[in-house]
């Protein structure tokens, strides 16, 4: 499905995840109230992870319309899950390495 109405209905949906991950961002920096979580470089990670998501939202909302006459530029709509992928793989991480902990000690 590759026809302007499914382009719109994908940018409208990368938009909306956009929106929707605003909250998440806004609380984002509650990460580093935990004494010693400044110095964990997976706090950081999952910082940083969280406000590239609504980046990469609206970048694969935007980016296929600007290069729609090239034939792979369906695939900017992905971009939003990438975001999602490293936010997982930090959450993971974080699991794995601090046991959950914001400020865990390396």
């Amino acid at each position: 499905m590759t026809g302007k109405p499914a382009r719109i209905s994908y940018s409208i949906l990368c938009v909306l995840a956009a929106l929707m991950s605003f909250p998440f961002v806004m609380f984002s920096p509650m990460m580093f109230a935990a004494p010693g979580s400044g110095d964990n470089p997976y706090t950081h990670l999952l910082f940083y992870s969280v406000l590239l998501f609504p980046v990469l939202a609206i970048a694969g909302a935007i980016l296929p319309w600007i290069f729609k006459r090239w034939q792979k530029a369906i695939w900017f709509y992905t971009l939003p899950v990438f975001g999602f992928a490293l936010f997982i793989l930090m959450m993971v991480l974080m699991e794995t390495q601090c046991g959950g902990d914001f400020s865990c000690d390396m």
